[in-house]
């Protein structure tokens, strides 16, 4: 048995172990490069992370508004992406305002008003319907 144990090892492996010159080498375990890669993987994980609990991802209806002395009638155009409400964002290029009243007109449209700040006239506008941070899909 002594002898099955004593192959088990191969003989440069054993002479390197018992050869005190080498006592005093370092250890090469792994090459730098993949110290650059793990510290890149936890840097990118800890952007995603960062960006989960910081950024938001919207749901935005499509509507025309019509503006008029400062006030803004604004028609659903794109049904299905949520119901719209008081209090809710409309969105004017890069203008956002909140809209104060909803409705339903005779033709079952939903109408949104909302005091802006814009030029009279007819506008291609988003409604925000819902904002939701990345990370609460990991706990939902």
């Amino acid at each position: 048995m002594a002898e099955q144990n004593s192959n088990i090892f191969r003989k440069r492996s054993l002479e390197r172990i018992s050869s005190p010159e080498q006592l005093t080498d370092y250890l090469h375990v792994t090459n730098p490069g993949i110290w650059v890669l793990l510290a890149a993987v936890i840097l990118l994980l800890g952007g995603l992370f960062a960006w989960s609990m910081a950024g938001e991802l919207e749901t935005q209806a499509g509507a025309t508004a019509l503006v008029e002395n400062s006030q803004a009638q604004i028609v659903v155009t794109e049904n299905g992406k949520g119901e719209v409400a008081s209090g809710m964002t409309v969105r004017f290029g890069k203008d956002e305002y909140e809209i104060t009243a909803v409705e339903k007109d005779e033709l079952g449209r939903t109408i949104a008003f909302a005091a802006v700040n814009e030029a009279d006239g007819r506008y291609d506008v988003k409604i925000v319907t819902e904002r939701i941070h990345p990370i609460s899909f990991l706990f939902s």
